[in-house]
């Protein structure tokens, strides 16, 4: 049995060169009203050759995918050391009274402190205090700097496209190939052309 629609046209058909464009201040009101995308993102990947699997499996089907790398946490370490001495001789004897008060450390042979010498790496910043305490108490001098760390997280991004779709979805499933994913929805970030 064959069922007759039971909506009707509210409007007759028009062709687009019969169209006339809304006025520019219409236009701007229609642009600021629409609604961003949105995106999904799918991680925590372990590596790039998972999340680039799943992106060239998205791509192949049509959808708009790419992976990210998403800052995730600041983490800040604090190593105490002596700066560069003026020469080689300088330094290898300072490392030789260090190493004679059972105190560990060792010379740096790359990078900007080069020349000088390590005492500890520390994630606390009270622990890097307080040998730098106990080695001024023995008359030795040094400085702590604090080494920033951020860890990143592989994520793939899908625009376009609801978590509400992806839900009782088999399309996740099969794409990731069995992997724990969590799913995320968020506005799709727009990228800036130099146009």
């Amino acid at each position: 049995m064959v069922r007759a629609s039971s909506r009707q046209a509210s409007r007759t058909l028009q062709l687009l060169s019969e169209v006339r464009p809304a006025p520019v201040s219409e236009q701007s009101e229609l642009t600021e009203q629409k609604e961003p995308s949105s995106c999904i993102s799918l991680g925590v990947f372990n590596n790039t050759d998972e999340s680039d699997f799943l992106v060239t499996a998205l791509l192949e089907r049509g959808l708009q995918a790419r992976a990210e790398l998403l800052s995730t946490e600041e983490t800040v370490n604090y190593r105490v050391y002596m700066p560069p001495f003026n020469s080689d001789t300088a330094a290898r004897q300072t490392l030789n009274e260090l190493q004679q008060n059972n105190i560990e450390s060792f010379i740096i042979t790359t990078g900007e402190f080069s020349g000088g010498i390590s005492l500890g790496l520390f994630s606390q910043q009270d622990l890097a205090l307080g040998l730098q305490e106990s080695l001024a108490g023995q008359g030795f001098a040094t400085s702590i700097e604090d080494i920033v760390t951020i860890s990143n997280e592989i994520w793939v991004t899908i625009e376009g496209l609801s978590q509400v779709l992806l839900e009782g979805s088999e399309l996740l499933d099969l794409l990731s190939g069995g992997l724990e994913l969590e799913v995320i929805e968020k506005p799709c970030e727009t990228i800036a052309s130099g146009q």
